[in-house]
Parts: structure tokens; C-alpha cells; sequence
């Protein structure tokens, strides 16, 4: 049997930022191939020919088709120059989603895509964007005849049909997903276990990314109850372990941590943190149904307030935006104590909005490991610097269809000889 591939939307979607450059057959080209992508056996309507008189009533019909229940807030999802969100995903605005077009995606199987809820809702928003933007495509006609406005109203048409036929397959697919994750502790011992509810994410709000328990998170998990003393630091004194996760998500690195930490009998504080109101929600139903001592607080990355030290602090796949790995250092600084560490796992995407961004890890973080002197000046003050990083292969059945791998930094405070 020949196998058909296609590419994830987020490489081949037109950007609507630069709507008005677009000519008619891409924009028909980029349709088809969502249709041939999500809804292969369902037929889009004829592109018909309107009379001129009927294009007023026609743009009326398709700017009523768009209805968004959510409350709507301001951002995207791109590697621009706006003011990014905070936490997860940057700045919203469903106006302005843009597709990598410069990137060589590879081919992907369709059922792999169709089950990637960010590529899927990435769709919805673009098609939305499309038709609340389509008189800027209209009136950037470079024709003045009547037939290719008509094309063009048809083209914008279909996007509503499409836009419509994923409003009724969502219907059909808004249950949470309860999972269940079994992870090895130490050399044999009996697994443990964690039940988290993974909520469906909002297709008007792409920030809530949160909602799901992804890849890094799952990998980084089972690392920590596998090997509880290089994961965590315990401390040989008897205060307490302070514990605090950033981007928590679900919550399953923290939940663990707890799960783990009461089973050898270490006295720890736990703190999960998010930014988004769902996520923290879903957060909090997950620390109740494992019964476990968490502590859930909102943290904006941006603007992060007085916050006591921790000894240990975890990060996995939250670098959405070139900006958080800036935000993230400066929240660790204010938090991580001298002595702890900053294990962060970041995903490796091969195409798509979010290409390359673990790069921006080693951007902002000075490697610790270069054994570079000391800068004239400097002082000999200690800096948070990348101690190791491991690469880690991708794991057959979880992760998104751009993930290659995952990388692991291990980030501790240095002396400046080291660092600078």
C-alpha cells in the first residue's frame, strides 16, 4: 500500500501578517490541502460564480459564519518582534498566526497530524483570521475584473465551509483524556504510579498548551524517579527540600517529585507554578486526584514577584518564544539558591513556529563547561551557567509530529572564571 504524506500546517500555512502579498492560488493551494489533510472524503462547495450583486450579501453571510465563544486575548504564537505572553505561548492575536513558509518540512502520516492538537488548532485560528481578515485579500486585488473577486469571495467562502467542518467534528471530541503513567523507581522497586487528566485544549486560545502532559515532561519524569538522588538534590541536613516547577502544565514533574520524595521519606515543599487560568484549574484537579502535598501558585515569567529560594527547580518544554528563555533566567536568579540546580528539558522542533528554540537556551545561559577565564572586571561573582546537556532521542508513541528530540540542561550557579 503507497502511504501518502503531508506536511504540518504551522510549515505550509500562508502568513497572515502579509495577507495583502498572497495571490489567489496559493491561498486556494493552502485550502486543499487542509481539506485533503482533515477531511479527505467530505467535498468542499463548488466555486461557484457570483453575480456582482450578490458579493455584499456574500461577504455578510461569511463574516457571520465566524463565532468565537472563548474570551479572546492578545498574542501569537511566532517567532516576531511583538511583545510576547507570558508563560506558555506568546502574544495572541488570532490575526496574526504565521506558518514557517522558509523551512523544508518533512512528510508526516496523516493520522499522526490529525491527532496534534496545536497543528489542528493553529488551523482553526488561521482559517478564522482569514475570513475576519478577508477584505484586506479583496482589496488587494491587482485585477480590477469582477470574475477574479468572485474567485476570491469563493475562496474565503471556503474557508468558512472548512472553519465549519471543524466546529462539528470538535463537537465530537471535547472529552478530557485521563492518563495513567507508570514510572520505574530506582533500580526495580515498585513503579510510580500517577493519574493526570489532560483537558482539551481551546482552540481559540493557544496558550493553553498547558492543559497536556507532553513528551519532555513524560522523559524528564521517569529520569527523576529512576535516579532520585542526581534529580533532586537531596539536602543531608534536615530542612526541608524546596521544590518549585515553572510552566507546570499538568503538573506531572511535581507530582512525581511529591509522589517520590513521600515514598523515600524526604520532608519537602513542593510549588507548581503556571500562568493561565484553565491550566492552573486542570493543575489543581490533578494535585487532588493523586492526593499529594503540592502547593499550586500563578507566576508570570515577565514580572515574577519576591519569591523565597528553592533548591531545586524544573522546566520542561517551556520555551515558547525567544523571549522566555530570558524571562526564565531572570526568575531563576531571584530563586535558585547557591547550591541547587535548574534542570530544564526543552523539546527539539524540526520545523514549524517553534524551530530551533532550545537554541535560545544556550543564547542566554553561558556555558559553564568551557573553562573560559575570568573577564576583566567581573569580580569573580557566580553566574547560573549550563554545568551539562544531554541530548535525548525521541520515544516512539509520545511527542508532537516536530519533535526530533529533547534537550536536557543541568544549570547551576558558577564562579565567573567558569562562565564569563
Amino acid at each position: 500500500m503507497i502511504m501518502t504524506y503531508f506536511r504540518a500546517p504551522t510549515s505550509f500555512l500562508p502568513p497572515l501578517s502579509t495577507l495583502s502579498s498572497h495571490t489567489t492560488t496559493s491561498m486556494q493551494d493552502a485550502l486543499q490541502d487542509l481539506k485533503n489533510l482533515y477531511f479527505p472524503t467530505t467535498a468542499l462547495p463548488p466555486r461557484r460564480t457570483q453575480s456582482i450583486n450578490a458579493v455584499p450579501a456574500l461577504r455578510q453571510d461569511i463574516s457571520d459564519t465566524v463565532h468565537v465563544s472563548h474570551s479572546k486575548r492578545k498574542g501569537h504564537l511566532n517567532h516576531s518582534n511583538g511583545v510576547p505572553d507570558s508563560g506558555y505561548a506568546s502574544e495572541e492575536d488570532e490575526a496574526e498566526m504565521e506558518g514557517d513558509l522558509e523551512c523544508e518540512a518533512e512528510g508526516f502520516d496523516a493520522d499522526v497530524l490529525r491527532s496534534d492538537e496545536l497543528e489542528r488548532n493553529f488551523v482553526i485560528r488561521w482559517l478564522t483570521g482569514l475570513i475576519k481578515r478577508s477584505d484586506i485579500w479583496m482589496h488587494a486585488l491587482n485585477s480590477d475584473t469582477e470574475q477574479e473577486e468572485h474567485i476570491r469571495l469563493a475562496v474565503i467562502e471556503q474557508a468558512s465551509e472548512l472553519l465549519a467542518f471543524f466546529s462539528g467534528d470538535d463537537e465530537q471530541q471535547e472529552d478530557a483524556l485521563t492518563r495513567q503513567f507508570m514510572l520505574p523507581f530506582g533500580a526495580g522497586g515498585k513503579p510510580i504510579t500517577i493519574e493526570l487528566n489532560d483537558a482539551p485544549l481551546a482552540p481559540t486560545d493557544h496558550t493553553s498548551v498547558g492543559l497536556q502532559s507532553w513528551a519532555s515532561s513524560i522523559i524528564f519524569a521517569e529520569r527523576i524517579c529512576a535516579n532520585p538522588a542526581r534529580y533532586l538534590s537531596i539536602p543531608q541536613e534536615a530542612s526541608p527540600l524546596r521544590v518549585l516547577e515553572l510552566g507546570a502544565g499538568t503538573g506531572l514533574l511535581s507530582i512525581a517529585s511529591a509522589r517520590l520524595l513521600d515514598r523515600i521519606g524526604v520532608d519537602a515543599t513542593i510549588v507548581a507554578t503556571d500562568y493561565h487560568s484553565a491550566v492552573l484549574h486542570n493543575l489543581l484537579q490533578n494535585v487532588k486526584t493523586n492526593n499529594v502535598s503540592v502547593q499550586i501558585e500563578l507566576l508570570d515569567w515577565s514580572r515574577p514577584p519576591p519569591l523565597e529560594s528553592y533548591d531545586v527547580i524544573f522546566g520542561a518544554d517551556v520555551v515558547y518564544h525567544p523571549e522566555h528563555a530570558k524571562w526564565i533566567k531572570n526568575c531563576v536568579e531571584k530563586v535558585l539558591k547557591k547550591g541547587g540546580v535548574f534542570w530544564l528539558i526543552i523539546a527539539m522542533r524540526s520545523s514549524g513556529r517553534h524551530e530551533g528554540l532550545w537554541e535560545t537556551v544556550d543564547d542566554v545561559f553561558p556555558d559553564g563547561g568551557c573553562g573560559f577565564l575570568r573577564n576583566e572586571g567581573c569580580g569573580g561573582e557566580m553566574k547560573l551557567a549550563v554545568l551539562r546537556r544531554e541530548d535525548v532521542g525521541r520515544r516512539e508513541g509520545i511527542g508532537r509530529v516536530d519533535e526530533v528530540g529533547y534537550r536536557l540542561f543541568e544549570i547551576r550557579w558558577l564562579t565567573c572564571r567558569s562562565c564569563c
